[in-house]
C-alpha cells in the first residue's frame, strides 16, 4: 500500500493529545456561560440584554409577538449577529418570563456565539403569584441553588441575577426581589443586572443594592436610554455603576439617533467605562428570522456607524461593545 506523509513534520500526529487541560479554577474571575465558565476576554463583542428564547406566561397568551420559541430562528438570528462579528449575547429571560434553558443550551452548542443565562426575577407584573408569601432569603435561596448547583437538573448555572421594578414605584415584592438579589450576588460574586420601567427607580434600586452590601460596580442597571435627560443619566452613573443604553433599533431613526447622542454625552462626562449597549430584543417582529427587523446585526453593523459620527473613536467604541460587558458580567468568588 502507498504511503503518505500528510504533510505532516516529524513527531506530528493526527491522534489526539492524550493531555487533558487543566479543568478551569471557578475562583477565578470568570464569566458563567450555559456550557461553562470562560474567560471574559473570550466573550468578545457582547450585547448584554436581550432574549433568545422565552415565552412570558402573564402575556403570551394575549401577545403572541412576545413568544420566542423556535430555536432554528433564533439560532439563524445567532448566526447572523456573529457575521457581524458578536461573540456572547445575555438572555435576560427569568423563570416567569419563560426562560427556557435546554434550548440556551442547545443554541450554544451549535452557535459561535457565547450563550449566558438569567436567574432572579422580573418586575412584579410578569410574576404573577409565583413569590407570594415568600421572604426575600427565600427568594436568594433559590437563586444561589441555581449559580451553585445549576437549573433544575441541568447543572446549568446561570450567569446573571435579574432584579426588575415598575414604573415610578418599587412594589413590595420587587423590593424583596432587588434584597433577595443582593444575598445572592454577596454569596456567589454573580452580578446584579435589573430592569428599570423606562428607566425610572434606577436611583431608589441602587440604593437598595448598596444598602445591603453590593458594591455599586456590580450593578448593571438596565434601560437608562428611556430617560430623555441626558445629565439625569450622568447623576445615575456617577454613583459608580454600570448604564444599559440597549433599547437600540428600537423606534425609528431618530430614536438611534437621541440614543446615540446619549452615548457620546455619557463617554464625554467621562463614563465612557460604565457604558453598556444592546438592544433587547424581545418579539418575533425585531428578529429578522421571524419575519421581523431590525435584528441584533443592528447595532454593529448601523448603530455604530451613529457613534463615529459622533467622534468617538474605535478604541472607546471597542470599550463600549466588549471591554465594557466583559467586566460587568465577571463573576468574582467572594473570599
Amino acid at each position: 500500500m502507498e504511503e503518505y506523509d500528510y504533510g505532516l513534520v516529524a513527531g506530528d500526529s493526527f491522534a489526539p493529545d492524550d493531555e487533558v487541560d487543566e479543568p478551569f479554577d471557578p475562583r477565578r474571575p470568570h464569566v458563567m456561560t450555559v456550557l461553562g465558565p470562560v474567560e471574559p476576554a473570550a466573550l468578545g463583542m457582547t450585547l448584554p440584554h436581550e432574549h433568545l428564547l422565552c415565552r412570558p406566561a402573564t402575556i403570551a397568551a394575549g401577545d403572541p409577538d412576545t413568544v420566542l420559541d423556535d430555536p432554528y430562528r433564533t439560532l439563524t438570528a445567532l448566526e447572523a449577529f456573529h457575521q457581524s462579528g458578536g461573540g456572547a449575547i445575555v438572555d435576560m429571560s427569568t423563570a416567569e418570563y419563560g426562560r427556557d434553558i435546554e434550548g440556551l443550551v442547545w443554541l450554544a452548542r451549535r452557535s459561535p456565539v457565547h450563550v449566558i443565562a438569567t436567574t432572579g426575577h422580573h418586575k412584579a407584573s410578569y410574576l404573577g403569584t409565583t413569590l407570594d408569601g415568600l421572604d426575600h432569603d427565600v427568594i436568594a435561596g433559590r437563586s444561589v441553588s441555581e449559580l451553585e448547583d445549576g437549573v433544575g437538573e441541568t447543572g446549568v448555572r446561570p450567569g446573571v441575577i435579574k432584579a426588575g421594578t415598575s414604573r415610578e414605584t418599587i412594589e413590595p415584592v420587587e423590593d424583596r426581589v432587588l434584597r433577595a438579589a443582593a444575598e445572592a450576588h454577596l454569596a456567589t460574586g454573580v452580578p446584579i443586572s435589573t430592569h428599570t420601567d423606562h428607566g425610572t427607580m434606577a436611583l431608589a434600586q441602587v440604593a437598595i443594592l448598596t444598602g445591603e452590601g453590593v458594591s455599586a460596580d456590580r450593578v448593571i442597571l438596565g434601560h437608562l436610554d428611556r430617560l430623555g435627560d441626558h445629565d439625569e443619566v450622568i447623576d445615575i452613573l456617577a454613583r459608580g455603576t454600570y448604564g444599559s443604553v440597549d433599547q437600540i433599533g428600537k423606534g425609528g431613526p431618530a430614536d438611534d439617533e437621541r440614543r446615540a447622542d446619549l452615548v457620546a454625552a455619557l463617554v464625554v462626562a467621562g463614563h465612557g467605562d460604565r457604558v453598556l449597549l444592546s438592544q433587547d430584543l424581545s418579539r418575533r417582529s425585531l428578529i429578522p428570522a421571524y419575519g421581523g427587523s431590525p435584528g441584533w446585526s443592528h447595532l454593529p453593523e448601523r448603530f455604530v456607524l451613529l457613534l463615529m459620527d459622533r467622534g468617538l473613536t474605535a478604541p472607546a467604541i471597542h470599550r463600549l461593545v466588549a471591554t465594557n460587558p466583559q467586566s460587568a458580567l465577571t463573576v468574582r468568588r467572594p473570599s
